[in-house]
């Protein structure tokens, strides 16, 4: 064998996976394994040219400087490589883009390449960042004087948004219907995942040497490899997470094995998990890891109880910031702005006796002064709970609207008056301000 140049050979024997081998400095490496062998001769094929810096100059494409830089990344425990191999090659190596040398890029070929990208706008981001990266890495072996993905930006279009991809949050109602509908032997893990918001990798590689009375303490990741912010973290478990410990057996060492032993696949969700969405009788898509999503989100609304703070939900879920959660926090204030939208006025129907006895308990015995008074307890309403006047109520101008929420701020004993929904004729609603007006001026508002 010459030096520099590398071989293939199957390994293990009959195996059916190949590793591809050379000898640097003196010393045997391996610079890849576990490939079918179309994909190690394109290895081998490619670190050949890496090895010869005068052709990598005049004519290695991306695709290709691509292999090898996808072998340096596994080789130094870069997570989730897998993903980045499908991302290259379907949206890289396949791309225009990929054909050109890599000494020939350019700002403006990577920013084309970027906007005939298609997916969400987390995935194109990611995309974009994993170029970046490899072009980063050319600029260090001297292939290229800038990196030209530097400054390449990925925006929003109409309609990606920020919250694309937390749609599968699912309701308190649908959480009840979901655990509901799913055998009693399976229902543990769905339980678990749910209230304690760990990743799907996370739970399969969690171990009965990890679990404590009243915590786990999450070590593994993907591959059995550190979790995402690389630090080992201690998740203290609601009372639903323990009673579903306390309903799993332990034969093995994985507290969620699958069915016939072993650790289950990564990034497959157990079988059965569209029929017993379908059974919630829930039909949007939602994917295993939102179930993740809606542990921090019921934590945040307080649907299982106290609210919980961006920090604590943060240092729950292990995120490496609260920049991260707070994508929740705002998802739910567009999930709050929807239902108040469509809640209809809350206040309940009274008669018109109790109407009138209502107005003589308070001492305002003429109907003017008595529709002045609903004013402005309306207006209070509307003033400390952002809502809109109930259906059927009387239109009132956004001028009329901000002097009655100023002058009702001031009222004191709004609890102690049951108003029904306001109905007022423009006539009626004139003289109504005009006697708040008059009141104000009086000083007795």
């Amino acid at each position: 064998m010459k030096a520099g140049s590398a071989y293939i050979e199957e390994h293990p024997k009959g195996s059916g996976k190949h590793r591809v081998r050379a000898r640097a400095e003196g010393k045997l490496i391996t610079i890849a394994k576990g490939l079918a062998r179309s994909d190690a001769e394109q290895t081998r094929d490619a670190y050949a040219l890496l090895r010869h810096e005068a052709d990598l100059r005049e004519g290695v494409t991306l695709e290709q400087f691509g292999v090898s830089f996808l072998n340096r990344r596994e080789l130094a425990g870069v997570r989730g490589i897998r993903t980045d191999r499908n991302y290259w090659k379907n949206h890289v190596a396949d791309a225009p883009i990929g054909k050109l040398p890599v000494t020939t890029l350019e700002p403006a070929d990577v920013f084309e390449w970027a906007r005939s990208l298609r997916g969400s706008y987390r995935t194109k981001v990611k995309l974009r960042n994993l170029l970046r990266v490899a072009l980063r890495e050319a600029v260090e072996l001297g292939l290229l004087k800038v990196n030209p993905a530097r400054e390449v930006q990925i925006h929003r279009s109409g309609a990606a948004r920020s919250t694309d991809d937390l749609e599968g949050i699912l309701t308190p109602a649908e959480q009840e219907r979901l655990l509901a509908a799913i055998r009693p032997g399976l229902r543990p893990v769905v339980q678990f995942a749910l209230f304690t918001g760990l990743r799907q990798a996370e739970q399969w590689w969690l171990h009965w040497e990890d679990v404590r009375p009243d915590r786990v303490v999450v070590r593994r990741s993907v591959g059995g490899k550190a979790p995402k912010s690389g630090k080992i973290r201690e998740v203290y478990l609601l009372p639903e997470a323990i009673a579903a410990l306390d309903l799993m057996s332990r034969r093995g060492p994985l507290v969620f094995p699958a069915p016939r032993g072993g650790r289950r696949d990564q990034g497959k969700a157990p079988r059965g998990w569209v029929k017993w969405l379908q059974a919630a009788g829930i039909k949007r898509r939602v994917r295993w890891h939102d179930l993740r999503h809606t542990c921090a989100t019921s934590l945040l609304a307080g649907w299982w109880g106290r609210k919980w703070s961006v920090d604590e939900v943060c240092g729950l879920l292990g995120h490496s910031s609260v920049t991260v959660t707070e994508r929740y926090a705002k998802k739910l204030d567009e999930t709050q702005k929807s239902a108040v939208a469509a809640t209809p006025g809350l206040l309940p129907a009274i008669s018109q006796r109790d109407r009138v006895t209502a107005g003589a308990d308070s001492g305002i015995r003429t109907p003017d002064l008595r529709f002045t008074k609903a004013l402005e307890f309306a207006a209070l309403s509307l003033a400390s709970t952002g809502r809109q006047l109930p259906p059927g109520s009387a239109s009132i101008d956004e001028e009329e609207r901000a002097f009655l929420v100023a002058v009702a701020e001031g009222l004191e004993r709004a609890a102690a008056y049951h108003l029904a929904p306001l109905v007022i004729a423009p006539r009626k609603r004139r003289v109504a301000v005009k006697a708040v007006r008059r009141k104000t001026r009086k000083g007795v508002a």
